[in-house]
């Protein structure tokens, strides 16, 4: 936590920085301001001290940046959704892009690499694929679907009929769960009373199908839910593949053992020309299409001729290994998370992929030509690789959680001394820090390209290539 300030200054805003706030110097003090533009003069007010910085939000905008739009969104800046809605598309790119250039060159010390321009999303609106609305209710007891407000677990904005970071089919299902939801009770994270806590609408953009979440903090009588999965259905004819119910009494996620209501418990999503199972649970990319280009990039920098082996890292359910399947060998695809695992194998085997069973991938030492799928820390795995002798891969594709590589999965990683290491980046400190352990170990940033896949927000996705020197 940080220490609390109250004040209102006047600042020059230099640039925008990683987190989507403008960066500010005065009187010897660093400011991030939240809502202002580089080379903009703002009215802020200063809240909160943290490690001798300061943190503000603008309450005026005294001269405005050239790029300044108005926002499209009646809840901009109060909800924690979006955080660039006020700068043109274009310029978002252009501050993306720098961002990742700055940082790698600042906190990564890289220099003499290509840097590409960045890939913008295909869509620039409604783009996501999955959205977790939490359920609240008004002074008047009205109950409402929405989203925390900025830094607030326990102030929600009814935004969900209006978001334009999903479809329309989104909107008017919340808005027809909302009219069905009245006279429940919504869950209260302060007071711990109520229970209906969260829906979670996840669409298939190949399908044009939705699956429909309903997470509640106690046992209820499912029938309540059963009966708005069958509305919807009956309101919005065949648009909806299947309804659940997910009991976790902390309140605090949508996650947990799921009760099937209503239709399937999954449906099937398409990243390019691969198709991908996607249940209640799936971790799937938000932006389908955006996640075309991302694995795309990466393809192109690993230039394979359809020999290689390789080895998939932090694989999840398989998507960028499958993606590229056409032009690799033999695919070992590393996970900790067992039903991600078993994801991956019939996600491969949907996609025609040859999965080999894990007894004759330990035989052939993870050489034979098809997939192979190991479930287990990757630093651990690789430990047991080297003390089996397993062949070294030609590329390793890497696609780490936020926190990014530890130094001992760096250094398993290394070890191996495979030709290339394409590294998917959702966080560039973490890409800057990995990258220059990579280059600590021998290996040489070659090329890098940003991809945006979350308009209107500040997160940015980045493909960069190390190669062994």
């Amino acid at each position: 936590m940080g220490k609390f300030v109250e004040e209102i200054r006047e600042l020059d805003v230099e640039k925008i920085v990683q987190g989507g706030m403008g960066l500010a110097q005065s009187d010897g003090k660093t400011f991030f301001i939240y809502g202002a533009i580089g080379g903009e003069r703002v009215r802020a007010r200063i809240y909160k001290k943290r490690k001798g910085v300061y943190f503000g939000e603008v309450v005026e905008v005294i001269k405005p940046a050239p790029e300044r739009i108005e926002p499209r969104c009646a809840f901009f800046g109060e909800c924690g959704g979006c955080t660039f809605q006020h700068i043109p598309y274009e310029h978002q790119l252009r501050i993306k892009e720098e961002i990742v250039r700055e940082t790698l060159e600042r906190l990564g010390k890289f220099e003499g690499f290509e840097f590409l321009p960045i890939v913008p999303s295909p869509m620039e609106w409604e783009y996501r694929n999955k959205m977790e609305f939490a359920f609240g209710a008004d002074e008047e007891g009205r109950v409402y679907l929405g989203l925390h407000r900025r830094g607030r677990f326990d102030v929600l904005l009814p935004v969900a009929k209006n978001c334009l970071l999903v479809s329309e089919e989104f909107r008017k299902v919340a808005e027809a769960i909302e009219s069905m939801a009245q006279g429940e009770a919504p869950y209260d994270p302060v007071q711990g009373t109520g229970y209906l806590r969260f829906l979670t609408i996840r669409k298939s953009f190949y399908q044009n199908k939705l699956l429909l979440g309903i997470t509640v903090t106690q046992e209820v009588s499912p029938e309540i839910f059963k009966f708005w999965f069958e509305e919807i259905d009956r309101r919005f004819p065949g648009l909806v593949a299947g309804g659940y119910m997910v009991v976790n009494p902390g309140g605090s996620s949508s996650q947990g053992e799921v009760k099937p209501l209503f239709g399937q418990t999954e449906f099937v999503e398409a990243i390019g020309d691969k198709k991908f199972y996607v249940s209640a649970n799936s971790f799937f990319q938000t932006n389908p299409l955006g996640a075309e280009k991302l694995y795309s990039v990466a393809m192109e920098f690993a230039e394979f001729s359809g020999t290689e082996t390789v080895w998939d890292l932090y694989c999840g359910t398989g998507t960028v290994g499958i993606f590229m399947w056409d032009r690799i060998r033999t695919l070992v695809g590393i996970e900790l998370i067992p039903e991600a695992v078993e994801d991956a194998r019939r996600n491969a085997e949907l996609n025609g992929v040859p999965v080999v069973e894990p007894e004759t991938c330990e035989k052939t030492n993870y050489s034979v030509e098809g997939a192979c799928f190991v479930e287990g820390d990757v630093a651990k795995v690789l430990r047991q690789f080297a003390e089996q002798g397993v062949k070294s891969p030609d590329i390793v594709l890497i696609d780490p959680p936020r926190p990014g590589l530890s130094k001992k999965a760096v250094a398993k990683i290394t070890k191996f001394s495979p030709k290339k290491i394409v590294y998917i980046s959702c966080n560039p400190a973490t890409m800057a820090r990995d990258g220059a352990m990579f280059a600590e170990n021998g290996y040489k940033l070659v090329r890098v390209r940003p991809v945006d896949m979350f308009p209107q927000t500040y997160h940015i996705e980045s493909v960069a290539l190390f190669v062994k020197k």
